[in-house]
């Protein structure tokens, strides 16, 4: 559907720096990375307005790279609405069918209204609206000219945490019921998740690592996405392969890893990936080691523990083990993780 080779780009304090990127049709694609990585610009030299200063970039197979924005056939979201306030909601969604000169205009902007839940709302003005409202506003007048892209700039950073959880959940719903492909920029990693069928990892003008939720969050390629997506249980060792297994020294601890490397490596496993036990127990999880708690934080539904057992690792367990447990600060625990479930890179 989309395809980037080589992209490069300078404008301002920002670069694209030789992006390749694939996006198929239909999916929700996330680019995900910190303020200042090049993400806009990305998506707005997709979009056509800006022209790269070499590489490619193909919808469909058809090369746009110089072609001017409508001729692209891609929506546009941007997170400060972006409305017309001299206008009300329905000529808002009706403007680029009027520009297109099509008919049945009060039909396809009912039914574009209804698919986003603003159909009540059509005669009000931008100023008379909520941010989630208007954040609908933006997102029926880019589907209703029916691109071939939605692309989407921060669409939710705008908006109060209960407003943007609900948006969340509508657009995986549009997406769902329009099938079109969206391409979405954020920082935020809880959005990324939610939404993405895959996500690509941007930072300094480049793409990084492109995978999965799963395959991002868990299996990090470097130091940085481990670090921006959160991994807290990152460590730096020695890995030597030993009997089909992996075992990697940090300080006076060993651990063990079914990912067949040696060397120096970096080391992470997730917190809510460790079991935790008052008591030694059988198990089949290679790694075994004990310690004490030195740090509780209550986070409602779950709880994370730091435990101190040669290394200092963080642990998340559901608020009701941690009851059951009876747990406090300096209470001697066992913990418990499968070599599948350390990773190395």
């Amino acid at each position: 559907m989309i395809r980037i080779r080589n992209l490069c780009k300078e404008w301002k304090e920002f670069s694209l720096n030789d992006i390749n990127l694939e996006i198929k049709k239909g999916e929700y694609f996330i680019i995900l990375g910190p303020t200042g990585a090049g993400k806009t610009l990305l998506l707005e030299t997709i979009a056509g307005f800006h022209y790269p200063d070499s590489g490619k970039i193909y919808i469909d197979d058809k090369d746009v790279s110089f072609l001017p924005p409508e001729k692209r056939k891609v929506g546009f979201v941007y997170q400060e609405f972006m409305l017309f306030p001299h206008k009300n909601v329905f000529e808002n969604i009706a403007f680029g069918l009027k520009i297109r000169g099509e008919k049945n205009i009060r039909e396809q902007v009912e039914e574009m209204a209804k698919l986003v839940g603003i159909k009540n709302i059509l005669y009000r003005y931008p100023k008379k609206l909520s941010g989630g409202e208007k954040q609908r506003v933006s997102i029926a007048r880019a589907l209703i000219i029916k691109p071939k892209i939605l692309l989407m700039d921060e669409p939710l950073s705008a908006l109060d945490v209960f407003t943007q959880k609900k948006l969340r959940n509508e657009l995986k719903r549009i997406h769902n019921e329009t099938g079109v492909t969206i391409l979405h920029v954020t920082h935020d990693q809880e959005e990324a998740l939610v939404l993405g069928d895959r996500i690509g990892i941007m930072n300094n003008g480049e793409i990084i690592q492109v995978g999965t939720p799963e395959e991002v969050f868990r299996k990090p390629r470097t130091e940085f996405v481990a670090n921006f997506v959160g991994v807290e249980n990152l460590f730096s060792g020695n890995a030597e392969i030993k009997k089909n297994i992996t075992e990697i020294k940090i300080d006076n601890v060993v651990l063990h890893s079914t990912v067949k490397k040696s060397g120096r490596v970096n080391v992470s496993t997730r917190p809510e990936d460790i079991i935790v036990s008052k008591e030694k127990m059988r198990s089949s999880a290679r790694n075994v080691l004990s310690g004490k708690i030195t740090g509780i934080e209550d986070r409602g539904a779950i709880i994370k523990l730091n435990v101190e057992c040669g290394i200092s690792l963080v642990v998340i367990i559901t608020r009701e083990s941690f009851f059951d447990l009876k747990l406090k600060i300096g209470s001697k625990i066992y913990l418990y993780f499968k070599a599948g479930n350390v990773h190395l890179f």
